[in-house]
C-alpha cells in the first residue's frame, strides 16, 4: 500500500488565468514603454498597461499551441525597454553603464512562458536553434555597435538585451528542459519496475501451476500407464489410455519446458527476495488466525474456510500492507464464494501520522492486480479519506486457483 499523499496542484481551467494575473502585476510597476521614446507622459504610461494585459493575455491563450512562439514574442517585446536592470555594470567595450538582466514589465512573463517551453516542448533542437539564433544576431549587433571609432550608446542597450535573452529566456527554458528530462526519466524508471513486478508474479504463478498441475499430470499419466498393463483391458481401450498417457506426459513435459523460460527470464530481472506462496492447504482463516497472533486487529467476516489459492494471496498481500503501513489500525477482511464468483475486500483504518515504512513502491499490489487479472478477475486498490480498500472479484474456476 502505498500512503503517500497526493501532490495538491492547481485545477487546470484555472492555470491559465492565474499565470496571466501574476503576469501582470509587474506591468502596474513597470509600464511597457519603449525606451527610445525618451521620458513617457502619465496618459501613455497608463494606456501601456492595458495594452501590455491584452499581449499577455494572448500570449497565454497560445501557450499551449506555439509555447516557443509565445515564448519569443514576448521576450521580444520586453527588450524594448532595459532602463532598469537586475545589476548595472561597466563593460570594457561598452562606453556607459550596462543594466544586466533588465527589468520590465514583461520580465516575469518572460521566465515563466520560456520554462513552460522547457517542460512542453518534446523536442530540444528548435528551441536550441532559436535562443542561439537570437543570442549570436545580438551579440554581433553588439559587437558591431561597440567595436567602432567612438562608444556608440547602442552598445549598452544591446549587451543589456543580450543579458536579457540569457539569464530570462536560455536559463529558464535549461530548467523546463531539465525537469522534463528527469520526469521522463522517473516515468520510465517506474514503468520498468512495474513491468518488472508484473513479470515476477507471472513466475511465481507459473511455479505455483508447476507444483500442483505438473504433479497432477504425473499422476494421470502414471494411473494411465499402470491401467494400460492390465490384463482384462480390451485393445480399443488398451489404446485409448495409452494415448492418454502420452498426452499427459507431453503435457508435463511442456510444461516443465515454459516453467523453466520463466525462471530463466526472472533470474534476470533480478526475482530474488519475491515473497512465497502462500501454501495451497491454508484458509483464509488460518492467514487470519496468523495475523492476529502478530499482533494485527483482524475483524473476518464470511467464509473463513475459503482455501481459494488467488483468495488466499489476496489476503495474505493485503494484511501484510496493513500491518507495514498502518500498524495497530484495526482490518476488516470479507470473503464469499457464491454463483461461481469469489469475491475479496480487506479494509484498514487509514492512520492520521503516516507511518515510517510507508514510503513504499506498491509492488505487491501491482503483482497481485496482475495475478488477479490473469484468473480473469478484476481487482481493485484505493485510498479514501478513512480508509484503504481492496478488493478482488475473480471466477472460482480461474486458471491460478489451487484447492477451493
Amino acid at each position: 500500500m502505498d500512503d503517500r499523499k497526493p501532490e495538491k496542484t492547481v485545477p487546470r481551467d484555472w492555470r491559465g488565468p492565474l499565470l496571466w494575473a501574476v503576469s501582470c502585476v509587474p506591468l502596474l510597476l513597470a509600464p511597457p514603454v519603449p525606451a527610445w521614446l525618451g521620458p513617457a507622459a502619465g496618459w501613455t504610461r497608463v494606456w501601456a498597461v492595458p495594452v501590455g494585459a491584452a499581449f499577455l493575455a494572448a500570449a497565454v491563450l497560445a501557450r499551449r499551441r506555439a509555447p516557443l512562439a509565445v515564448a519569443l514574442a514576448v521576450l521580444a517585446a520586453g527588450s524594448l525597454n532595459v532602463e532598469e536592470g537586475w545589476a548595472t555594470t561597466r563593460l570594457w567595450w561598452v562606453g556607459e553603464p550596462v543594466k544586466l538582466g533588465p527589468l520590465n514589465g514583461f520580465t516575469l512573463a518572460v521566465i515563466a512562458l520560456s520554462y513552460r517551453a522547457g517542460r512542453r516542448m518534446p523536442h530540444a533542437r528548435p528551441a536550441v536553434s532559436a535562443y542561439a539564433a537570437i543570442a549570436g544576431a545580438v551579440a554581433v549587433l553588439t559587437a558591431v555597435v561597440s567595436l567602432g571609432p567612438e562608444p556608440d550608446p547602442a552598445a549598452a542597450f544591446w549587451s543589456s538585451v543580450l543579458s536579457g535573452v540569457l539569464l530570462w529566456a536560455v536559463l529558464p527554458w535549461s530548467a523546463g528542459l531539465l525537469v522534463r528530462q528527469r520526469a521522463e526519466s522517473r516515468a520510465r524508471e517506474q514503468g520498468l519496475v512495474a513491468a518488472q513486478a508484473r513479470l515476477r508474479e507471472r513466475n511465481r504463478i507459473a511455479q505455483d501451476m508447476h507444483d500442483s498441475i505438473g504433479h497432477d499430470l504425473a499422476l494421470i499419466a502414471l494411473r494411465a500407464a499402470a491401467l494400460e498393463m492390465a490384463p482384462d483391458l480390451d485393445e480399443r481401450h488398451r489404446k485409448a489410455v495409452g494415448e492418454l498417457r502420452g498426452a499427459a506426459a507431453e503435457s508435463t513435459e511442456r510444461l516443465r519446458r515454459v516453467i523453466g523460460v520463466l525462471r530463466e527470464a526472472d533470474e534476470g530481472d533480478g526475482g530474488a527476495g519475491a515473497a512465497p506462496l502462500t501454501p495451497a492447504q491454508e484458509s483464509v482463516a488460518e492467514i487470519v488466525d496468523r495475523a492476529r497472533d502478530s499482533g494485527l486487529e483482524v475483524d473476518l467476516r464470511g467464509d473463513g474456510l475459503l482455501r481459494d489459492r488467488t483468495a488466499c494471496r489476496v489476503v495474505q498481500e493485503a494484511l501484510t500492507n496493513a500491518a507495514k503501513h498502518a500498524p495497530g489500525a484495526p482490518v476488516t477482511v470479507e470473503t464469499s464464494g457464491d454463483a461461481g464468483e469469489i469475491t475479496v475486500i480487506v479494509r484498514n483504518r487509514v492512520p492520521d501520522i503516516p507511518s515510517a515504512r510507508s514510503r513504499g513502491g506498491g509492488l505487491g499490489l501491482i503483482g497481485l492486480g496482475e495475478r488477479v487479472r490473469l484468473a480473469g478477475g478484476t481487482f481493485e486498490a484505493s485510498r479514501g479519506p478513512e480508509d484503504f480498500l481492496v478488493l478482488a472479484r475473480f471466477p472460482t474456476d480461474s486458471p491460478t486457483d489451487g484447492v477451493t
